[in-house]
């Protein structure tokens, strides 16, 4: 969208630059409309494909066709809340892949840290409010106020001690009654549990 409006502006200066400018300093005007256009279509590609590099939806395709890269038989996925990072377990190897979206950079490519690891490597799961592990209050308290929900998987492999997910990361706390912490906190237990389940069977 952004490099269509690029080309519909670079496309008006030019036939501005054809016509009303054309007599402007014996043709100044025109080859200054021609490069003012040909920098608009510049900028506006740029901005494009920093648009599409940093879009959920085209984050997820590409983490989805990691996925089942190499015979890699995903059954269970998870999401960060912003899509840079995603998580899925093959159930059957007992394996886990964990990826990364890796911004910046002048590559117009999508570049992805991919880790595969055992599940006999996960020693422990964890819910975080805050970066705190739920388990460890004592009760829910719905007036309590929260900026990020995550999961955290403590592995035994040294490269890679520890993974954390966000699930949820809001500028400024909400309270723990609102509908979206609700369904999140939700399904961050079912994952949990899930993980944790797994986690015992690959022992």
């Amino acid at each position: 969208m952004i490099f269509i409006i690029g080309i519909v502006i670079a496309y008006m200066i030019g036939i501005l630059g054809f016509t009303v400018l054309a007599d402007v300093g014996n043709g100044l005007g025109t080859a200054l409309s021609i490069i003012g256009g040909m920098v608009i279509l510049f900028i506006a590609g740029r901005l494009q494909r920093q648009k599409e590099k940093n879009d959920p939806n085209i984050l997820l395709d590409k983490m989805m066709m990691l996925f089942h890269e190499d015979g890699f038989q995903a059954s269970t996925y998870i999401f960060s809340q912003s899509v840079d990072k995603g998580f899925a377990v093959d159930d059957e190897r007992k394996k886990m892949r964990f990826i990364t979206h890796q911004p910046g950079g002048s590559s117009r490519k999508f570049r992805f840290e991919v880790t595969d690891l055992s599940l006999k490597e996960l020693k422990q799961v964890d819910m975080l409010e805050d970066g705190v592990p739920i388990e460890q209050s004592t009760e829910r308290d719905n007036n309590e106020e929260i900026s990020t929900l995550e999961l955290k998987l403590t592995m035994n492999d040294k490269e890679s001690s520890t993974i954390t997910i966000t699930f949820l990361k809001f500028d400024v706390p909400v309270r723990k009654t609102t509908a979206e912490y609700l369904t999140e906190r939700e399904n961050l237990e079912e994952i949990y549990h899930e993980m944790n389940s797994m986690m015992r069977s690959a022992d």
